[in-house]
């Protein structure tokens, strides 16, 4: 069975304005039929107010959160930053653990101007197996997606199974339908090489755009990305566990007027 999350970031400006709370963008979701939520784990740093907050309306509302999106820099050189890295990754863990979560999300990881591509990805895959035991131990699963803000160190297929290489095979990946355009690959294409690493995924749309990366967030449904295929090659594949949209503001609107259409055409998807 394929169960529906939403993703969260996008919106958390709105969630902190005079307009809505965080309460608020839960309702959405719920009344939007969003089986779960997945947040950026770190807004929960040292906000233990904010945790109780959550996991209160989360009950009342039945909601889960699956995925959490971990921010943390993995591809630091050792030194004080790593540390550092190191520190969210040991907070994000213990936040993720609160809420239950099945699979913490590595995002954030960029290249340093100090090394190069090679050694960037070492690191990454060291810093991931340094915290995969713990992550295991605790019933959880380590996953990092195809990146589009680090194209040419996380976001190709080659790069993302060369990472996966390098951990033994001991994390997992999450599959993000539109961050292939940064990197001029395309997700169908890519479909077959990563889906045996895969434990989620992540569904957006995205426009061509007269911008530096040529691209631009879409109405889900409406863009370029070929998400219909995606889906059906998911269902082909036996694939049973969360997707997630990754909604955007379009227009002046927020979570009120976006949300629900965007996923009830992802739901269309799997019918």
């Amino acid at each position: 069975m394929v169960k529906f999350a939403v993703m969260t970031f996008m919106y958390s400006g709105w969630a902190a304005s005079d307009s809505g709370s965080h309460e608020a963008l839960l309702e959405i979701l719920a009344e939007a039929g969003a089986d779960g939520v997945e947040e950026f784990c770190n807004h929960f740093f040292d906000n233990a107010a904010l945790v109780q907050r959550y996991q209160q309306k989360m009950r009342e509302l039945k909601l889960g959160m699956p995925v959490m999106d971990l921010i943390a820099n993995l591809a630091e050189p050792a030194g004080v930053q790593r540390e550092a890295e190191y520190e969210k990754m040991r907070k994000g863990i213990d936040i993720c653990e609160a809420f239950g979560t099945e699979i913490i999300h590595l995002a954030g990881c960029k290249q340093s101007e100090k090394i190069n591509v090679r050694d960037a990805q070492r690191l990454i895959a060291e810093g991931m197996l340094d915290f995969v035991d713990d992550i295991e131990k605790r019933g959880m699963t380590l996953a990092f997606e195809d990146f589009d803000p680090s194209p040419g160190l996380i976001c190709s297929a080659a790069d993302c199974l060369e990472i996966i290489r390098l951990t033994g095979n001991r994390v997992k990946f999450v599959f993000d339908t539109g961050n292939f355009m940064a990197v001029n690959e395309k997700a169908e294409e890519n479909f077959d090489r990563l889906i045996p690493h895969c434990r989620h995924f992540h569904f957006k749309d995205f426009r061509v755009a007269d911008n530096p990366r040529g691209y631009a967030g879409a109405h889900f449904g409406q863009g370029v990305v070929a998400n219909r295929t995606i889906a059906r090659k998911i269902k082909a594949a036996g694939y049973q566990g969360w997707v997630a949209l990754e909604s955007y503001p379009q227009d002046g609107n927020g979570p009120r007027e976006t949300v629900a259409p965007e996923l009830k055409t992802l739901k269309s998807y799997f019918q």
